[in-house]
């Protein structure tokens, strides 16, 4: 489509303000009364400047105007142009020279009528995916891509959900580096480290040469900085280095720390993203995040993420030059990874989009809230939960992407589950030996729309037998502060577990953010800790999942947690789109993405 002028469009957003200001329904050819002072009102503007706004939209063609006659009476203005038409054009005028957060703020505007939204919803689904953008300079690599959630806290020491997770760390690096096809640790900021003979003296060397965004050359003093700021915030993640009894700065790139006991996962601990290392000299800020990785934050409102490639990174520059990440409704598109236009892919078939699945490590759980008193502390309660909730028909009957039945947080021990069908009379029998008397309990789950499917199963199940459960959505900005705390009887929550799973079982029941640590009352954090103490101590694998195994087997014959089922889930992208491998957390890692072109082709 041809562009308009920037004068073009000022009218054109005038005049859209004003009919979206007015009575819904209002078409072409309609009459209505307004004054000057309501116009100064909707247009943000002196009255001076509404009298110049009307020339130009009568010079235009988008009204006619009658005058009221005396001071502040009413004025008859003529609509001659539709809502649908403008709003569309105007919308269309936007995508094409990518104001992004101008269509969003018309898309989101509280008087846009719904048919409308869900037109112009269709038109800004195509600008998503991968695009190839000409600059004054330089052929520009972009990907925008939809969240369907405001992120919630970014700040290292805060992070308490995957996606957030992912996104620190596009942003920032760690020490080490978890590979997950060898089970092992990689140098990362730090290029060697070494230990002593039972774990309780670590030393780490520190790159030479690496800078974070804002130029500053990163040295120990930024490693020591993160680590104490973690206790200075109250950071929920701070229990993984309260054994480290000093710390020595040896030099600007050498560092080494002296425990209070023996650990043999340590290294974990400066593997984890609570450890993304920060700069000392900066004040942090969530909305202008400064660390050494890939990419460096352009932007962070309410609307958009923009992540922009860090040229001076220490390792080798992200292939994708920009990222931008768009708060929108979640029913605009699913395709993340899509190339929308894209004909320069050659394909040896016509359908040019790929999947990949993964299941992901981890769970969707229901708990039980220990710490409030209540029915669920009887034995025979949970029991008649344990066969309400049959994981085997959720998955048959809400399907999507709940894959295989749960009895651990990793697929691989879950491979063999086979409840068999859960009689709802032996359930019924259970509830009524508990001494439930028809008391609400409380079942609450983080807001996400699968998860109220799974409440909402769970609600009807229950009341099938008499069992009364009311059921209360956690929003994401809430995951700290939620009242549920105190009043939830049960919670319907997924936890996923990263890469490195050793690390993911500790911080699943230590991290005071888990709600497994927020349940449990002080005889299973007794036990449970007694169990860890052991086991950050074991010098093999195979001796710490024995742990782990000792640890689930207890929840299971005591129905601490109800595990629920696996989830598998998909990313579909174009073929044109090569490097790309998800991340433990189910993302495509940006910054070995790029786009083939056909010109590269042959």
């Amino acid at each position: 489509m041809k562009w308009r002028t920037e004068s073009a469009m000022k009218s054109t957003e005038h005049y859209l303000n004003i009919l979206l200001s007015l009575p819904p329904h209002l078409v072409k050819g309609e009459t209505v009364s307004i004054t000057t002072r309501d116009l100064t009102e909707v247009l943000y503007c002196t009255s001076r400047n509404v009298k110049l706004i009307l020339r130009k939209l009568l010079e235009e063609g988008f009204i006619e105007w009658q005058a009221g006659i005396g001071r502040g009476n009413s004025s008859k203005m003529t609509l001659l142009r539709d809502l649908g038409d403008v709003a569309d054009e105007y919308f269309q005028d936007l995508l094409a020279k990518d104001k992004i957060k101008e269509a969003m703020d018309l898309l989101y505007h509280k008087n846009l009528p719904i048919p409308l939204c869900s037109k112009l919803r269709a038109r800004l689904g195509a600008r998503f995916g991968f695009q190839v953008e000409q600059t004054k300079s330089a052929i520009v690599d972009v990907l925008r891509v939809t969240l369907d959630r405001k992120l919630t806290s970014l700040d290292p020491a805060f992070v308490s959900t995957s996606t957030e997770a992912f996104f620190l760390q596009q942003f920032c690096d760690t020490l080490v580096a978890f590979d997950p096809q060898t089970k092992t640790y990689l140098p990362a900021l730090a290029h060697f480290w070494e230990s002593n003979e039972d774990g309780s003296r670590w030393t780490f060397y520190l790159r030479k040469g690496v800078r974070f965004h804002h130029g500053r050359p990163f040295t120990a003093k930024d490693v020591l900085f993160t680590l104490q700021r973690l206790e200075t915030v109250h950071s929920p993640s701070r229990w993984q280095y309260k054994e480290i009894d000093r710390v020595d700065i040896v030099s600007d790139h050498i560092i080494t720390f002296y425990l209070k006991q023996p650990n043999r996962l340590f290294l974990h601990f400066f593997g984890s993203f609570y450890m993304s290392i920060l700069p000392h000299d900066v004040e942090f800020s969530e909305k202008a995040m400064i660390g050494t990785g890939p990419f460096r934050m352009a932007e962070f409102t309410d609307q958009v993420l923009v992540l922009e490639v860090f040229e001076d990174f220490y390792r080798e520059r992200a292939l994708l030059d920009r990222v931008e990440l768009w708060l929108i409704p979640d029913d605009i598109q699913n395709d993340q990874y899509q190339l929308p236009n894209w004909d320069d892919a050659r394909q040896e078939e016509n359908d040019p989009t790929t999947e990949i699945e993964s299941l992901i490590d981890g769970c969707q759980f229901v708990a039980f809230n220990f710490r409030k008193e209540g029915i669920h502390h009887q034995p025979s309660f949970r029991m008649a939960m344990r066969l309400l909730y049959d994981r085997t028909a959720i998955i048959g009957e809400l399907k999507g992407n709940r894959m295989a039945p749960a009895s651990s947080f990793l697929p691989d021990k879950s491979k063999h589950v086979d409840d068999g069908e859960a009689p709802l009379k032996e359930a019924q029998a259970y509830l009524r030996e508990s001494g439930y008397s028809g008391e609400a309990l409380k079942l609450y789950y983080l807001d996400k729309k699968e998860f109220l499917k799974d409440a909402q199963w769970l609600q009807l199940r229950c009341h099938s037998i008499g069992l009364h459960i009311t059921i209360h959505p956690i929003p994401f900005a809430d995951y700290f502060s939620t009242d549920a705390d105190r009043e939830a009887d049960l919670l319907l929550i997924c936890e996923s577990l990263e890469d490195d799973t050793e690390w993911g079982y500790l911080r699943l029941f230590q991290d005071e953010s888990s709600f497994l640590h927020r349940f449990f009352n002080h005889e299973q954090h007794a036990w449970l800790g007694m169990c860890f103490r052991k086991f950050v101590q074991l010098p093999t694998p195979k001796a710490r999942g024995e742990v782990i195994d000792r640890i689930e087997q207890r929840m299971r014959d005591e129905d601490w947690i109800m595990f629920g089922y696996h989830i598998n889930k998909v990313s579909k992208y174009h073929s044109a789109l090569k490097g790309v491998s998800l991340d433990s957390f189910g993302w495509i890692d940006f910054s070995k993405l790029w786009i083939k072109q056909k010109a590269a082709m042959g």
